[in-house]
């Protein structure tokens, strides 16, 4: 896929999810969002949803105002929880590896937390915790061991491997510049080693 295809499908994606707001804030109707896409299919230049239903005067100023900040909460929202997703997929792998659950619970947790609704997220840990496959003592110590694995930057969110480095080193983010430092771990460089790189 092209930089191009890529820009493409990152605007129509928002502009579905523009249009979506649109319709539950009860700003738009079902009928003149789809006369708007409509145009917009038929365009020759292509104009972002918003302006059409501006040029169409389905949606003033304020309404616009409304829709996007409302984006912009739900794009955070669907972000924080694709960063937790993340999270939850090392805990998973890390409460195996200290031998605290099988593969199949992980599994079968996982699963469920991607059933669950947005308002209604749950961490893999509380899932675990509420199925009694894990004590909230184990929890802990898998989270403990989690955070000698991997280092987010406060600014930017940028996940990195922090196993090959010794706690308490100071690093800066490659991608914003921002100040970075190791936190302390609970277990041994070998053992972290082993839970990030060990094989199944």
């Amino acid at each position: 896929m092209t930089d191009e295809d890529k820009k493409e499908k990152s605007k129509k994606r928002a502009d579905s999810l523009f249009g979506q707001i649109a319709m539950r804030l009860n700003i738009v109707s079902r009928q003149q969002l789809e006369e708007a896409l409509e145009l917009q299919r038929f365009a020759k230049s292509q104009k972002p949803l918003g302006v059409i239903l501006m040029e169409l005067k389905y949606v003033n100023e304020k309404d616009l105002e409304r829709i996007l900040e409302a984006q912009k909460a739900l794009v955070a929202q669907q972000a924080t929880r694709q960063k937790a997703v993340r999270e939850d997929n090392l805990f998973g792998k890390v409460a195996i590896r200290l031998g605290f659950c099988t593969e199949e619970q992980v599994g079968e947790c996982l699963s469920l937390q991607e059933q669950l609704p947005p308002d209604r997220f749950m961490r893999l840990g509380d899932i675990m915790v509420i199925k009694g496959y894990l004590s909230v003592e184990q929890v802990r110590k898998i989270i403990d061991t989690q955070r000698g694995l991997i280092l987010y930057c406060p600014q930017c969110d940028t996940q990195y491997n922090v196993v090959m480095f010794r706690p308490g080193a100071s690093l800066q983010c490659y991608r914003c510049g921002s100040p970075l430092r190791i936190p302390a771990r609970s277990t041994t460089r070998a053992i972290d080693e082993s839970l990030y790189f060990g094989n199944e």
